[in-house]
């Protein structure tokens, strides 16, 4: 008997990935999709007689859009979606990292930077400020080429900095400046980059979906939707809190070239 399934309940999905169109190398992947939906539209004319009632409608155009939101922030997806790729520190491709600072200095006493600075030498820390008890920033001190008043010294081959002469008692400071990550020790980082020219790539969307027939809810089948040319769009909103999710969307575009102008196709296989 051939395989047939008409009602298909959804589990859950498990993976989306974009795909090249060029050699179906994978541009990115997400495993984490929540609220997954299809939406389909078709742009439409109606002929209408001379008083303006309506005879016929005629449809023109057809559009598909794919919506979802990965549970966790994704670089991947991000960096896909700001049009360029997650990048990943090491000696040949380093990355500039602020650092913010704090920490309790005293008159005569250096004070140890967590990494090296880098920067204006002698002022690679430009300015560092009195913290106050509400966390708030006070009094502001400068860099100088000798420790005097109001005035602090950047040690950056050291990676100390001499107090000012006028700091007399234990002070809480706050400073921030930059340092270099290039992938060795512990000094590694990964950034994502989205500039006003760069614009998502092109590709073949997969999304896979655990599910099972109604008639058979035991045997679980792989469902997979195919949108075979999909366009990441460059609109997100992304929230910085715990409970905040990556959302994204996915427009079909038509295979222009293709005589069946397919936007997308669910495929399920027979289980083994």
């Amino acid at each position: 008997m051939a395989f047939d399934i008409n009602n298909f309940v959804i589990d859950r999905v498990l993976r989306g990935t974009m795909l090249s169109t060029a050699d179906d190398s994978v541009l990115w992947a997400i495993n984490q999709i929540e609220d997954p939906q299809i939406t389909v539209n078709a742009d439409s004319t109606d002929a209408v007689d001379a008083i303006g009632v309506p005879i016929m409608t005629f449809e023109r155009a057809k559009n598909a859009e794919f919506s979802a939101s990965n549970s966790l922030i994704d670089f991947g997806l991000l960096a896909a979606q700001s049009g360029g790729q997650k990048k990943i520190a090491s000696t040949g491709d380093t990355i500039l990292v602020p650092h913010f600072q704090e920490f309790t200095w005293v008159t005569g006493t250096d004070v140890d930077l967590d990494y090296t600075p880098v920067g204006t030498s002698g002022a690679e820390i430009a300015y560092i400020y009195k913290l106050n008890g509400d966390g708030t920033l006070g009094q502001r001190y400068e860099a100088a080429a000798s420790a005097t008043t109001g005035k602090f010294k950047v040690s950056a081959a050291t990676k100390k900095v001499t107090p000012p002469t006028d700091v007399t008692t234990a002070e809480k400071a706050w400073c921030v400046y930059y340092y270099t990550a290039d992938g060795t020790t512990d000094l590694g980082a990964i950034s994502v980059t989205n500039d006003a020219k760069n614009f998502p790539t092109a590709g073949k969307f997969i999304m896979e979906v655990l599910g099972a027939d109604t008639c058979d809810i035991s045997t679980k089948y792989y469902a997979y939707i195919v949108f075979p040319q999909a366009k990441l769009m460059s609109d997100f909103d992304v929230t910085f809190s715990t409970d905040g999710k990556h959302p994204f969307t996915i427009k079909a575009m038509q295979e222009y070239c293709d005589h069946e102008k397919r936007l997308f196709s669910i495929v399920i296989p027979e289980s083994e």
